[in-house]
């Protein structure tokens, strides 16, 4: 079952699987496999592959070693998804950072510690050395990506995550200024027993603005763009309402970075949608 996962893998590389059969003399040989190439003669057809094996998982001093050596953690390697026949066993075709080994003393003090070893950058001129991968050998391919020689020398997948890291610092900073608003329409309302009245934002700033604390409770922090209130529910009890966590009271006059939209409900909790769904939830409720 493994084996014939692995094959259906490998035709999503590749296409149609179609081992090309040779002997090992003729795969080692360089002829018909290079032996080694360097990192910029892959091109777009190429993908950067983390291959998951059994043993290697279970072997944690491989793992430190293989990053001592400058390869990609999980066992990562270039490939076009071509494959080959030697004897009864069919390999996967691909290529992986040359090691140049590993200083073993180094490595136990760091594995001792628990810290992870420092991969070496990669250039243009990196050299890959030839691996043939057993496709039974073979638990699983992750992270598959599009070869692109940018992004291997300048750490474009560290730079995506940088930008994860930003929108997500970005999306909390607007969750607390709407937890703000919760909590200041929650006081408002105990006190004078009626929601605020949220006609537009100018009112609702001045409805507001005592219990909030300061104006920039009611920006958005990424694009200081004013929170936009629901009017529908302007100067009404809360009794009046069946089921709150389904009634906007605020939200986002414009999507964050990252395509969604913070939207306050009358029941304060905060969700972020997807331009899809924040387009049928303004619908629904006929906000402005």
């Amino acid at each position: 079952m493994k084996y014939l996962l692995a094959m259906l893998l490998v035709a999503g590389l590749a296409g149609p699987v179609l081992a090309e059969t040779m002997t090992i003399q003729e795969a080692l040989s360089g002829k018909t496999l290079p032996l080694s190439m360097k990192l910029k003669d892959l091109d777009e057809t190429w993908r950067r592959v983390s291959v998951g094996g059994a043993a290697e998982a279970s072997n944690p001093t491989a793992v430190y070693r293989a990053m001592f050596a400058g390869q990609m953690s999980g066992s990562s390697f270039y490939t076009k998804g071509q494959t080959i026949a030697l004897g009864s066993e069919t390999y996967l075709v691909g290529y992986t950072v040359q090691s140049k080994g590993a200083d073993l003393v180094k490595l136990q003090q760091l594995m001792r510690r628990g810290e992870p070893a420092e991969p070496e950058k990669p250039t243009a001129q990196t050299t890959l050395a030839l691996a043939l991968m057993n496709l039974r050998s073979i638990n699983s391919f992750t992270d598959i990506k599009a070869f692109s020689l940018e992004a291997e020398l300048t750490g474009a997948d560290a730079a995506g995550s940088e930008d994860e890291k930003r929108a997500k610092e970005v999306n909390e900073a607007s969750a607390k200024n709407l937890g703000k608003l919760a909590a200041a329409v929650t006081t408002y309302v105990n006190e004078r027993k009626v929601l605020p009245l949220l006609n537009d934002v100018r009112t609702a700033e001045q409805e507001l603005i005592l219990y909030a604390g300061n104006k920039e409770v009611f920006l958005q922090p990424e694009t200081k763009k004013p929170y936009r209130p629901n009017p529908a529910v302007a100067g009404r009890k809360l009794a009046e309402f069946d089921k709150p966590d389904k009634v906007v009271l605020f939200y986002e006059a414009a999507a964050a970075g990252d395509g969604t939209r913070g939207v306050l409900f009358l029941d304060g909790h905060i969700d972020r949608l997807i331009e899809q769904q924040w387009k049928k939830l303004k619908e629904t409720a006929k906000l402005p």
